[in-house]
């Protein structure tokens, strides 16, 4: 049944690395983005041209880029691409434009980053919390379903989130929606490089420093959607359509500037290299950890690549796990915390009842993962675990 109410307590979401007489501390995360000598180029043509907002040349190009590299992975033509200033903004003008009118619910699920729940109170519209599957992590169309029978109304839209970059079930929520009629947007914020099917429902992503494709900040939208496409970027600028300075509907200024699209044009460049050497790193904390107790999330690193790295710790050795972790300068993260109704901000939602999420929340830990971390530290990281 769905439930208001505060929680109880929280646990600690960081181990911190600290300095000792050991080895050298690890860090969970250190973000890498393209030298200066990289962007260089694409900063002289902004020289060139003069400008520097308002979709300008480079941000069109990065645009097309990213639509014909994820368009050829994914096997499908006709894929656009719409930039926003951050991937909770392109998740909340992919509900503004999806979302059914005069419905006020978004089913969404309790375990995630809380962007994902600030993005659907900034469409306009109430988060109603759900559980979660186990194995993925991550909101199913059954679990949706279930959830829509407790509600007093259908709901506006459904917000289905992947988990940590994991490719989303898009065949699956195509079916959902076929079957009940409800909108449904996917915040794909991690997912960029592991997209497998791209479809007309909207994938928003982000674009931030911590993630594989990332320019500093920014996020985009993806769609096979043409007309979907020409109103998500009206979203983004003033709700102008066309060249004429008129406003069709209200939206925001959520476009990014040429300099970040000159970051995201030298990312581009060196994606797919970038994305082999994180499977690389993932396949040797795959081998590290093949014998612990511990389990990495399923596909995390070897079938799709992360910037956030989760092990699933057992229940019994949660606290001596962490414990090892920290005595050993690993510094770990709980990089979705324990669950969006464990904000204050968020406590007195509407939401079904959350067993899945209540346990496996405090149990999935973000490990040290990221360019430049050696075999070695990966085999520090193995041991404390094991």
């Amino acid at each position: 049944m769905f439930s208001h109410g505060r929680p109880g307590g929280r646990a600690a979401m960081t181990g911190q690395a600290t300095p000792g007489s050991g080895p050298a501390p690890i860090t969970v995360l250190r973000p890498l983005l393209p030298r200066a000598a990289e962007v260089l180029p694409y900063l002289d043509r902004i020289d060139a041209t003069r400008i520097y907002s308002n979709y300008g040349p480079l941000c069109l190009e990065l645009q097309q880029g990213m639509a014909r590299w994820l368009g050829a992975k994914a096997g499908v033509g006709g894929v656009r691409v719409v930039t926003a200033s951050s991937g909770t903004t392109a998740i909340e003008i992919a509900l503004r434009a999806r979302a059914l009118p005069g419905r006020r619910f978004c089913l969404m699920p309790a375990f995630t980053f809380i962007a994902s729940a600030h993005a659907v109170c900034n469409a306009g519209l109430e988060p109603v919390l759900t559980d979660v599957e186990e194995a993925r992590f991550t909101l199913t169309p059954a679990l949706a379903e279930a959830a829509m029978a407790e509600l007093p109304e259908p709901p506006a839209a459904v917000l289905v989130v992947s988990a940590f970059g994991a490719p989303p079930d898009v065949a699956g929520w195509e079916d959902f929606e076929a079957k009940h009629g409800v909108p449904v947007v996917f915040d794909a914020a991690a997912a960029v490089t592991s997209l497998r099917r791209i479809g007309r429902q909207p994938l928003a992503v982000s674009l931030h420093a911590t993630k594989v494709f990332g320019i500093g900040e920014g996020g985009a939208v993806i769609t096979t959607d043409a007309a979907l496409a020409d109103r998500l970027a009206a979203n983004t600028g003033f709700g102008f359509l066309g060249t004429d300075r008129v406003s069709a509907e209200r939206a925001g200024n959520y476009r990014i500037s040429e300099y970040a699209a000159a970051v995201g044009l030298a990312v581009l460049a060196g994606i797919d290299a970038k994305e082999q050497r994180l499977l690389h790193l993932g396949g040797l904390y795959a081998e590290a950890l093949r014998n612990s107790p511990c389990r990495l999330q399923e596909g995390a690193g070897t079938e799709w690549a992360t910037m956030t790295l989760n092990v699933v710790i057992p229940a019994d050795r949660l606290e001596g796990s962490l414990s090892r972790l920290d005595a050993a300068g690993i510094q770990w993260r709980r990089w979705w915390g324990l669950g969006t109704h464990r904000h204050p901000a968020f406590a007195d939602l509407r939401r079904t009842a959350l067993p899945v999420t209540e346990d496996l929340a405090p149990r999935v830990i973000g490990l040290p993962f990221y360019e430049g971390l050696t075999e070695a530290e990966i085999g520090r990281v193995a041991e404390a675990l094991r």
